[in-house]
């Protein structure tokens, strides 16, 4: 089947419907992920606001606005939504924690508004954040990349044309 140019210098190949398994290096991202977004429970227990969940809600809303319609044609889907959702919480707040200033109200048009909430949380929770994120590698987790878990092939590419 040929490639189709998805705008953006975006070129898939359709996938056919087939689902493939998560190989081995992206069960590890996963699982990196799922202990990260575990130790931000205590976003859950600052206010009455269960912060992490909100957060995550966010980002599993905007996972599946993103799959409606042909999404399975262009990807191979290993990764669940879920995964994805806790792949954007973690890596927005580990963002965040990196660069504080990174969105402002301007920005809010053209961003995912869990990108300012992120921020928010690390604005006002940055501290609580980094104690429960001691031994997490904060540039790993803010330089995850979607790509990874949804399609690993199309990963490896782009990682390929970056070195060359």
């Amino acid at each position: 089947m040929p490639p189709v140019y998805m705008g953006g210098g975006c070129v898939l190949m359709r996938c056919q419907n087939k689902r493939i398994q998560m190989n081995k290096e992206q069960k590890e991202i996963i699982k990196r992920i799922n202990k990260a977004y575990s130790k931000l429970y205590i976003l859950s227990n600052i206010t009455w606001t269960p912060h992490r969940d909100e957060l995550f809600k966010m980002n599993r809303k905007d996972e599946k606005q993103h799959r409606f319609g042909d999404w399975a044609e262009y990807h191979q889907g290993a990764a669940s939504i879920n995964d994805c959702a806790k792949l954007f919480t973690v890596k927005h707040i580990a963002e965040s924690l990196l660069n504080l200033n990174k969105w402002g109200v301007k920005d809010l048009l053209n961003i995912k508004k869990s990108c300012v909430y992120s921020q928010s949380l690390v604005n006002n929770y940055g501290d609580r954040i980094r104690e429960a994120w001691i031994d997490e590698d904060i540039k790993y987790l803010a330089d995850l990349d979607y790509i990874a878990l949804v399609n690993w092939d199309l990963y490896q590419e782009q990682k390929n044309r970056k070195i060359a």
